[in-house]
């Protein structure tokens, strides 16, 4: 008796989850042959300080053709090692090879070195770089990592930056 109350209750149990099963809609299948959204970010490492930006341009290419991209133009700061700053998301292409990125800042940022602010001049060229797509499909970003400490150059009272950076997917 006690066996048949106790599959009687385990069927009501598997009959009410089935039920519930039978309520939810079905799911469409992934469609592998979609583009994936991909996230462009920027990090600093080995600042002293605040380095404080704003991204002026991306040029985005996929296998040589230009892809649109949206800039959010707010402030970043490159000195802040624990944040990869989000630039930029798009769609990359199921069969896409290779992803030019062409990152330009404004011309002008600040830098805190020692307690003291100084103007940053941006003006020199730009962040440039042929990415795998394959890897940046595998990981869903790429990471510009901006070594600060190598890319500032003082010339007098003017601190200037050229960028030297790694690429991390």
């Amino acid at each position: 008796m006690k066996k048949s109350i106790g599959l009687a209750l385990a069927l009501a149990i598997i009959a009410c989850g089935k039920a519930q099963d039978d309520e939810t809609p079905p799911l469409d299948p992934v469609e592998e042959n979609t583009a994936q959204t991909v996230a462009v970010r920027v990090l600093g490492v080995r600042a002293s300080g605040p380095v404080r930006v704003q991204v002026a341009a991306l040029e985005l290419t996929v296998d040589g053709t230009a892809l649109p991209s949206r800039i959010g133009g707010s402030e970043i700061d490159l000195g802040n090692d624990q944040n990869a700053w989000a630039v930029t998301t798009f769609d990359l292409p199921v069969d896409a090879r290779k992803v030019g990125l062409r990152l330009k800042f404004q011309s002008e940022g600040i830098v805190e070195r020692n307690g003291k602010s100084q103007l940053l001049d941006l003006s020199g060229p730009p962040v440039s770089l042929t990415a795998d797509a394959a890897q940046m499909r595998k990981r869903g970003k790429v990471v510009l990592e901006i070594d600060i400490a190598r890319s500032l150059v003082d010339r007098g009272e003017q601190v200037f930056m050229l960028p030297e950076f790694i690429v991390r997917y």
